[in-house]
């Protein structure tokens, strides 16, 4: 049975609940990332800051209304709304009761979470402590290994 653990990426990156959201986005991006977990001052997983928690930051309002008529703002506002939001804490856009997955859950139970809960990235913990993410390209990765051993078709 493969678990989280097993799978899960150990980048322990995180953002404080204080965490300025511009140098958030830089650390998503750097990173090359869905999203971060949000740590309180004891270094529990308190949230969640995702691309798409960011994108509604950047730009609110327009992102519930897409559909085939949408007309997107113009760069210039939504560069002009960054810089607006820049400064505020992480703790204004993360998901508040984000979905964490302890390092000892199998992965099966974790893709299905994931996809119930339409996230694509999430903390995992051991002991209430951060000790990685996981993701859906991971738990696909895992899957690819184990029935291919190295991902590639033999």
């Amino acid at each position: 049975m493969m678990l989280v653990r097993d799978i899960m990426e150990r980048d322990l990156t995180s953002l404080s609940e204080e965490t300025p959201l511009l140098e958030a986005m830089a650390l998503i991006v750097t990173h090359k990332t869905g999203g971060l977990p949000v740590l309180d001052n004891n270094s529990r997983v308190v949230g969640f800051l995702s691309e798409g928690d960011v994108l509604k930051a950047a730009i609110p309002g327009y992102l519930g209304y897409m559909d085939e008529n949408f007309a997107a703002p113009d760069v210039g506002k939504i560069n002009a709304r960054v810089k607006r939001v820049g400064d505020d804490p992480a703790r204004n856009y993360m998901t508040k009761g984000a979905l964490v997955f302890d390092e000892n859950e199998t992965v099966s139970n974790a893709l299905v979470a994931l996809f119930k809960r339409n996230v694509r990235v999430a903390p995992v913990i051991k002991n209430g402590s951060l000790v990685g993410i996981v993701n859906r390209e991971e738990i696909l990765r895992g899957f690819v290994q184990n029935n291919f051993g190295d991902g590639e078709e033999s």
